[in-house]
């Protein structure tokens, strides 16, 4: 009786821990990626720049933001007046290639 006792207070312990969890959706609420079109390699080499140049800024302001649906990226722009310079330049440089300007 007493082991049945124990086993509840431990289920009931867990599933308590369990519950409080902050519950992060598998699935955005945003349109489907368009995996159609093509990325230039300029487009692809600004990319990884952005990523280089952030990543130090992305694992000092946003390291607890779960990855996919925009979240980093929305991280970012919460901190953008943080961010390094060269963060924002590499930035910058990604949205001149993607809006073709």
């Amino acid at each position: 009786m007493r082991s049945q006792a124990i086993c509840l207070a431990v289920f009931l312990a867990l599933s308590g821990a369990a519950a409080a969890q902050p519950q992060v959706s598998s699935t955005c609420n945003k349109a489907p990626h368009t995996s159609e079109r093509i990325k230039s390699p300029q487009l692809i080499a600004a990319k990884r720049a952005e990523h280089q140049a952030c990543a130090a800024d992305m694992a000092t302001y946003c390291a607890n933001v779960p990855k996919g649906c925009g979240r980093p990226k929305q991280c970012l722009k919460q901190h953008a007046s943080q961010l390094s310079a060269s963060c924002r330049s590499a930035w910058q440089n990604l949205r001149t290639m993607r809006h073709g300007a």
